[in-house]
């Protein structure tokens, strides 16, 4: 008999997005759409497990609006004959007894979902599927592990299942990941009776072969960042017994645009006349825009530049509009003897912030160093610190 999964990961449910200013009920809106689409192909379906490896929610503390309508997609989905397994993420793992607990737990205390909480042990549960006996284990993110650790090298991998699959939220050699300085399965630690490993943290669909176990990313199914702009989002179905996976199929869902363009800014040049000529160009009040500035600014292109004057603009014309800046800033009078070049505060935060990151060694400070960096910025630019 053939056994099918829907596979999804990364839904990042409830995200700041202060950003986006008035707009930013609208940005969440768009998380929880893409959910949606994943959780009424499950309903369609009817596939035998539903497996999400990590990141459902974007931090440990959703609004209770957010929380209420996944318990209620996850009880139709439970009750329309599909298992749920799930594992907490890096966004929704406590890192102390401090945080409290995963808001994973409750929809595992309902008893709509299967929950592997732990991050130093595997969690195991077998269940019998079309007269297969499917074992399916999962280990949540542990944000205390080294990056140079293998995740798989320290823990018993359960696999005495017809078919055996493993959730877990890394980067695994072989793939690109998305966060390079968290720490990476090897493929030597991967084990040879697993059928499936489903992986999360991985942004970006992906998938390999090795010996007969199928690993796969399905990504995310938003764009969380302007890295992932060009990338297709979506989550999968496979089909698989105990030869192996049968079929792993992408289905795409509808996301909000985004788009880059890079400026190179010649001497002199009307800044705002060059950026409101584009916006006009493109106008879509569904567009995530962000220009990027290279160049330089001079004295009299800095006289005219009204960085606020082309934000309101972006936000009347599109849904959102970024503007960051490497642009070289040159002061043609002659500097006294010593004296230090001043930059502005969006160069001078991004720097300084910048290079804490790369000194920090332990990975959750890091990440908390990378919000404030993006979440300085943010602020920086809404203050109009050019």
């Amino acid at each position: 008999m053939v056994l099918t999964i829907l596979h999804t990961s990364d839904s990042h449910l409830d995200v700041p997005a202060v950003m986006f200013g008035s707009r930013r009920y609208e940005r969440k809106k768009d998380f929880l759409q893409t959910f949606d689409t994943m959780v009424e192909y499950a309903l369609e379906k009817r596939p035998d497990l539903l497996l999400h490896s990590g990141d459902l929610f974007d931090g440990l503390n959703p609004r209770n609006p957010v929380r209420a309508q996944v318990m209620t997609a996850f009880r139709k989905v439970n009750e329309n004959g599909t298992r749920i397994f799930v594992i907490s993420g890096n966004h929704d793992v406590p890192r102390g007894v401090g945080q409290g607990v995963s808001p994973l737990l409750e929809y595992a205390r309902a008893g709509f979902v299967t929950f592997f909480s732990d991050w130093d042990a595997i969690g195991s549960e077998s269940v019998d599927v079309k007269g297969l006996n499917v074992e399916v284990s999962g280990i949540s993110f542990d944000p205390t592990m080294d990056a140079r650790t293998d995740p798989l090298s320290q823990v018993s991998i359960p696999g005495k299942g017809d078919v055996n699959i493993l959730l877990i939220h890394q980067n695994i050699e072989g793939l690109r990941g998305t966060f390079p300085t968290t720490p990476t399965i090897r493929l030597a630690s991967v084990a040879k009776n697993l059928t499936y490993l489903a992986i999360g943290h991985i942004h970006e669909h992906q998938r390999q072969q090795v010996g007969n176990t199928m690993i796969c990313a399905p990504g995310s199914t938003e764009h969380v960042s302007f890295t992932e702009e060009k990338q297709q989002k979506g989550f999968v179905w496979l089909e698989l017994d105990t030869d192996g996976v049968h079929q792993l199929k992408f289905i795409p869902v509808k996301t909000r645009p985004m788009q880059t363009l890079d400026f190179t800014i010649p001497a002199d040049a009307d800044i705002n006349e060059l950026l409101v000529k584009e916006i006009n160009r493109l106008r879509n009040p569904q567009l995530i825009l962000r220009f990027h500035l290279k160049g330089v600014m001079t004295i009299r292109s800095a006289e005219r530049y009204r960085r606020s004057e082309v934000l309101r603009n972006g936000f009347a014309k599109c849904f959102s509009t970024e503007i960051v800046d490497d642009l070289e800033y040159i002061n043609p009078a002659p500097q006294a003897s010593g004296e230090a070049q001043l930059k502005p505060p969006l160069a001078e935060y991004r720097e300084l912030l910048s290079a804490r990151i790369q000194q920090e060694k332990d990975p959750a400070k890091r990440a908390l160093l990378q919000k404030a960096l993006e979440r300085g910025l943010a602020l920086l630019e809404e203050e109009g610190g050019w």
